[in-house]
């Protein structure tokens, strides 16, 4: 099993943070822009905002131990989020990525208030069982994940300046 950890700081509340991350339109732009496939799934269960989005992965970027083990690629990201967050408190939301793979990838987000806004803290953990090359494969998941989060981060730092980045 392999843990990562990565932070990143936004101009905005916490509240305004977690809702961009509930928005049809932006989670759109975000599948576009980052492998998406279908339209995202956003539904309130009580006191809670579950948001479903899909991706295929890039089959001809995978190294070839790690594609036989991937079938068609396709992942199911489910993020869950306060359904009304508040400014001024930390939030969490729970992640988990599922496919027809032998991986376990989740974790936690947290948005706290910062003096300029807020920061997110993104943990995860990454858990394959594949004999033999099980680390090999969650050295390269945790590094892709991160590469990822990171990318999304910024173009939902962008977005949220106001600037629409080019899918």
């Amino acid at each position: 099993m392999r843990s990562f950890t990565s932070q990143y700081d936004y101009a905005t509340q916490p509240a305004e943070l977690v809702r961009l991350w509930c928005d049809p339109e932006f989670l759109a732009a975000v599948g576009h822009r980052f492998g998406g496939v279908g339209e995202p799934e956003i539904t309130r269960a009580g006191t809670e905002m579950h948001v479903v989005t899909r991706r295929q992965l890039p089959l001809d970027k995978i190294p070839s131990f790690v594609r036989r083990f991937i079938a068609d690629g396709t992942l199911q990201q489910t993020d869950v989020w306060p359904a009304e967050p508040g400014d001024g408190t930390p939030l969490t939301g729970a992640w988990t990525v599922e496919g027809s793979m032998p991986a376990k990838m989740s974790g936690t987000q947290t948005v706290e208030p910062t003096a300029t806004g807020c920061r997110i803290e993104v943990r995860g953990t990454v858990d394959v069982s594949a004999p033999l090359v099980a680390g090999k494969i969650e050295d390269l998941i945790s590094r892709e994940i991160t590469k990822l989060i990171g990318v999304q981060q910024a173009f939902a730092a962008q977005w949220l300046a106001g600037e629409r980045p080019a899918a």
